[in-house]
């Protein structure tokens, strides 16, 4: 209410003069300020008749479609059905010269070498709903619209994560990404082993490797053509500041003709092909590889039944990679996982490893026994036994009741990977098959006054030729402020 002060002037619409008392002067001005006041309930004098502002764009710092790079460059088509099948032919049979004969000579037979491959659709979910109150008030944004939004983006992080780095022997109802499939080529001797290149923990701020890369794809036997390097952001940095000195790009849009010092490496010539450099969020730089519990406190802590004991122990091996520069003293943390995510971890005790040594992980399983696999952590050089001071080795299915996991050093914790794909089109070499492409699926309610529906995206990443790609593993970015051996 504005304060009672006795102008009959001014309530009759007329100017007037005079003297004001010192507390009338300050309830005016009281009565005329807006002031800064945040809470409604509590506005007063010249706040309370403030218009609200409510912008009608809410503002988010999470993934947009742009972010879904590998997603968005791969080629889709229809599968068939759930278990979907082809051939890959990974060689016509016979060896260099080996067709010469003598006019009457017995011909020798020869036979192309082929491979029965199968994919499973597997099927990504989320179920979303909204009240029916909240769709009714005239909203800043309209509820049912954003949670479809979050529902579609949370399908293709997923599809965008799991074409990198998804592995069904772990979680079985993840579909396999590039290096599961990759490496079960080599294991399977496939897949030649160079097609997965070993940085040892270094930088991949210079081309040596991805050169290799190339050559390997356009190789006797492989024939393809590198066309895109995925990476993570920090190692796409390093590309960018290696170049950093020798640049100077003209912009002509800049008044005066300004100069920009450097240059984003937005590809990298070869002899075999140009390559396109795609930063990707989802290939993962260091700090995205700490513990889950560190990134996900609530669901590790609802899936602390899945959590499982380890016993270290190390031993020598001739193929070990523990070099002299990387003996020390080590902790293991170990968490148990599934679909629902990964509990929180159990620290092993300190554990000294010596040059030419293996650790061999003893996991033992859960209690309840729900996991299907673990993942594996371990702690810098002489670092301690702070989940901070963990970072990812890798994953690994569970094998019964004790599991055992070797630690080699051939997977060094706290780096990440790249990608060297062929990806032009007509060669077919890598793909997404879609059983169904996203849709919504209406629910229906039964006891509340809710709008439920579920979002779907039935599919996998299918490479037809996996000779044709290549993994650089072990990449430690030079800016990584996390170090595995110091």
């Amino acid at each position: 209410m504005l304060p009672q002060i006795n102008f009959p002037e001014l309530a009759s619409g007329m100017s007037t003069t005079g003297e004001m008392a010192v507390s009338d002067l300050e309830a005016l001005q009281k009565a005329l300020t807006a002031g800064y006041g945040t809470d409604v309930a509590q506005l007063s004098g010249g706040g309370a008749f403030r218009i609200q502002s409510l912008d009608k764009t809410m503002y988010a710092t999470i993934q947009e479609n742009k972010h879904f790079k590998l997603f968005n460059e791969l080629a889709k088509a229809n599968a068939g059905a759930t278990v979907d099948e082809w051939t890959e032919q990974s060689g016509i049979g016979g060896f260099l010269g080996g067709s010469t004969n003598t006019e009457t000579g017995t011909i020798a037979e020869q036979t192309g070498q082929y491979n029965r491959r199968v994919g499973l659709v597997k099927y990504l979910m989320t179920r979303r709903q909204v009240s029916f109150v909240s769709t009714l008030g005239n909203n800043i944004v309209s509820a049912e619209a954003a949670e479809a939004q979050n529902g579609a983006i949370q399908l293709l992080t997923d599809a965008e994560f799991l074409s990198f780095e998804g592995d069904s022997t772990v979680v079985p109802t993840e579909f396999d990404g590039i290096f599961a499939q990759i490496q079960a080529g080599v294991t399977a001797g496939q897949v030649d082993g160079a097609n997965v290149m070993d940085a040892r923990a270094a930088s991949l701020a210079s081309v040596n490797l991805v050169n290799q890369a190339a050559a390997q794809i356009a190789g006797y036997g492989n024939f393809g053509v590198p066309t895109h390097l995925f990476m993570s952001n920090l190692t796409q940095a390093d590309f960018d500041t290696g170049l950093d000195p020798a640049f100077r790009v003209p912009l002509p849009d800049v008044p005066g003709g300004g100069i920009q010092i450097g240059a984003p490496v937005v590809g990298i010539r070869t002899s075999h092909g140009n390559i396109k450099t795609v930063p990707d969020v989802f290939v993962r730089d260091p700090d995205q590889l700490v513990p889950f519990q560190s990134l996900y406190p609530s669901v590790a802590t609802a899936n602390t039944g899945m959590k499982p004991t380890v016993s270290p122990a190390a031993t020598s091996d001739a193929a070990s990679m523990f070099e002299a520069g990387h003996a020390g003293n080590y902790y293991y943390l170990v968490t148990g996982l599934n679909a629902n995510g990964q509990s929180d971890g159990v620290i092993s005790s300190q554990q000294a490893v010596a040059a030419g040594e293996k650790v061999t992980l003893t996991i033992t399983a859960s209690g309840g026994g729900q996991e299907t696999g673990y993942a594996v952590y371990r702690s810098r050089k002489n670092g301690t036994n702070a989940v901070s001071d963990f970072r990812l080795i890798g994953r690994v299915a569970k094998a019964g009741g004790t599991t055992p996991f070797v630690d080699l050093n051939r997977d060094i914790p706290g780096t990440t990977k790249a990608y060297v794909l062929n990806m032009a089109s007509g060669y077919g070499a890598i793909n997404w098959r879609q059983l169904l492409p996203m849709m919504k699926f209406p629910l229906y309610p039964t006891v509340s006054a809710v709008i439920p529906w579920a979002q779907l995206l039935f599919g996998y990443l299918r490479i037809t030729k996996r000779r044709q790609q290549v993994v650089i593993k072990n990449i430690l970015p030079a800016t990584a402020k996390w170090k595995p051996f110091g």
